[in-house]
This record gives structure tokens, sequence and C-alpha cells, in this order.
């Protein structure tokens, strides 16, 4: 392709500043999901499982579990948005993709080095040597010391849905994806009804769920890149009472997390089988949305990469904190439930001095490697 044509192409891009909006948004909830030590609200603050309890949190789990597939279908859209302008350098554009998430994980788990460090080592003195193999697979798989899975499971997914072209692939891209999305809601959501069985099915489910972790990593993830091709090539759809459908799929994602919860059944509420439900519709309502001003696209531009940074500070920022009050037997922060609004506070307030300042500092020659923090 010619750099005239190339040229032309930049010029007529569309840009999506309320993607950017989004993902912002999206980063905050995310940063929300991970102000609790444990898996479950309920349990990290010590609240009892009462109905109004139960009831809430499952509105809670169906507002804020959004946020990484919405991150996965929009990097999806976009690049596959890029693809579709320029078909000649697809496979260019998704190693380029690639790489830059592996720089990401690279650098932020020598962030996480000396945390990882102390793992291997208390490990290593106990002579806990399944416990050390499980520990390097969960590394592989979720990042180190925890976390970045996203990374690793964003590009494996995106090379993927690039290998398959044309409707017909794209079928079948979409119901292998589907079926592993099955798996791992019921490796996730469901993973309750596997444990403590002896049947080999049973076992094989809980193998998976609790000794390699892998569930929305690879089982789930898949599912709304793929959704986000499709919407790179075919979307958004025009769909008659599309609102409606979003407010429906919403209440039956709460539904869902309710029954789950109530029944003991949850483990990770990472997916479950409304969920992409409420994105296709959700998605699909986003992306019609289309606002002009150069103004608000700058500032949701500043936002993004707030966000995007955010979403990778903070991780390293709460194993941190919680590691430091664990060392001090300070569990104030389970105690009080209230006072998570104050590290929550400080992470979003951080990551917006941090950020800025790394983007400068990154123009110089030495510290090039802080562009690959956000």
């Amino acid at each position: 392709m010619s750099d005239s044509v190339q040229t032309e192409i930049k010029k007529e891009r569309r840009r999506y500043p309320v993607l950017d909006l989004v993902r912002f948004i999206a980063a905050l909830l995310i940063i929300f999901i991970h102000i609790f030590p444990e898996g479950s609200t309920t349990s990290s603050v010590g609240l009892d499982p009462t109905l109004p309890v139960i009831i809430s949190e499952s509105f809670v789990y169906a507002i804020i579990r959004v946020a990484a597939p919405i991150f996965f279908f929009i990097s999806s859209f976009l690049l596959f948005k890029r693809i579709e302008e320029d078909k000649e350098n697809g496979w260019k554009k998704v190693g380029s993709f690639c790489l830059r998430l592996l720089f990401l994980y690279l650098f932020w788990y020598v962030v996480g080095l000396p945390l990882t460090i102390k793992d291997i080592v208390g490990f290593a003195t106990s002579g806990d040597t399944n416990g050390l193999i499980r520990y390097f697979v969960i590394t592989f798989w979720k990042g180190a010391p925890r976390g970045y899975w996203f990374l690793v499971s964003l590009a494996f997914s995106v090379f993927i849905a690039n290998i398959v072209k044309g409707k017909k692939g794209l079928i079948v891209l979409t119901v292998i994806p589907l079926v592993m999305y099955v798996f791992g809601c019921l490796n996730s959501a469901y993973f309750g009804i596997f444990a403590g069985r002896e049947d080999p099915f049973s076992k094989g489910f809980y193998f998976i769920g609790e000794y390699l972790e892998l569930s929305f990593c690879y089982l789930e993830a898949l599912l709304f890149v793929v959704l986000g091709k499709i919407f790179a090539l075919y979307g958004p759809f025009k769909i008659k009472g599309n609102i409606v459908f979003i407010i429906i799929s919403f209440f039956l994602m709460a539904l869902e997390l309710f029954l789950t919860i109530s029944h003991n059944l949850l483990i990770y509420p990472d997916a479950y089988f409304s969920l992409p439900i409420f994105i296709f519709f959700f998605m699909n309502r986003i992306l019609m949305i289309d606002i002009e001003s150069e103004s608000f696209a700058k500032k949701a531009e500043r936002l993004k990469k707030i966000g995007s940074f955010s979403y990778l500070f903070h991780i390293q920022f709460f194993v941190y904190l919680h590691w430091i009050l664990d060392s001090c037997n300070c569990n104030i922060f389970r105690q009080y439930i209230a006072l998570l609004l104050i590290p929550y506070v400080v992470v979003v307030g951080l990551c917006f001095i941090l950020q800025p300042l790394c983007e400068r500092l990154s123009k110089y020659r030495y510290l090039r490697f802080l562009r690959y923090s956000y």
C-alpha cells in the first residue's frame, strides 16, 4: 500500500472518544474490584450473607464485573478496525500489538519482582514443591505476583481471532469461544457444583479451576475479543429497543449472580451466562454515540491513558499494601468497609499524577522504557 493511500486512511480514520471514556470508567471499576483482599465482598469485610446483603452484592457484581470484558472488547474492536483499513499489514499490526502487551507484562513483572522472590523463597524453604510448581503455573497464567493475566490472555485471543478469515470462518470462530465460555462459566461462577464430588467429570473441573486457576484467562476472554472483531467488521447494528435489551440483560446478570451467591456456587464472579448478552447490547449502543467535539476527544484521550496506567499500576499498589498490612497484623480495612475508600482514592489520585509524569519522562533517551508502564 502506497504512503499516500496510508496517509488518506489516517486522515479519514474515525476516532472513538466515547470508547476512551468508557475505558477510563472500566478502569475505575477494576480498581474497585481489587480493593478487596479476597474474592467476595461479603467475605472480605465480614458481612453476614443475609438476603439484603446478597441482593446488593449481586447488583454490585453486575456493575463492576463488566469492566474486564469491556477492555477486551474495545481493544479488539480498535485493533481489527485498523486491520480492516490496512488488510495487507494485518499480521504486522497483530504482532506489534502483542509485542507491546509483552513489554507491558515484563515491565510490571519487574515491578512486582520483590514479592515474587519472597513467595519463591517461602516455598523453597518450606519444602512445598507442589506449591512452588503451582505458583509458577499461576504466574504464567496471571502475571507476577498476580493480576496481569489479561495481558497474556488478550495477546492469545487476538492472535487466535486474526487467524480465521471470512464470514464462514467467523461463524466457526464464534461457536468455539461460546463453547469455551460455557466451560469457563461452569469453572468460575458455578464452580461450587463440582467442588467435593468424586466423579471424574467433577474432578476434572475442580483440577482446572483450583490447581491451574484457568477460568477467565483463556476460556472466556476469547469470546469478547471475537465480539470486538465482529463489531469492527459489521457493527454497530440497528436494533429496535436496544436500551430495553440492555436493562433486561443487566437484571438477568443480577438475578444469575443472586442465584449463584445464595446457593454458595460462586467462587470467582468473573463470568456468567448473561454477561456476553449485556456486553453485546451495551457496546452496540455505545458505538452509536458520535461526539465530534475536539475538546471532548482530547480530554477523553487523556483519561484513557490514565485509565490504562491505573489498570496496571493499582494491582501492584494493592498487593504491596495488603502485604504491608498483613505483615503488621493490621486488618482495619477488613473491619471497617467504609475505610476501603481511602486506598481507592489514594491509588486513583496517584494515577492522575504518575501517568503524565511517566509520559514526560519517557521522552528522555534512557527512560523510554517508561512508555511500557501504560
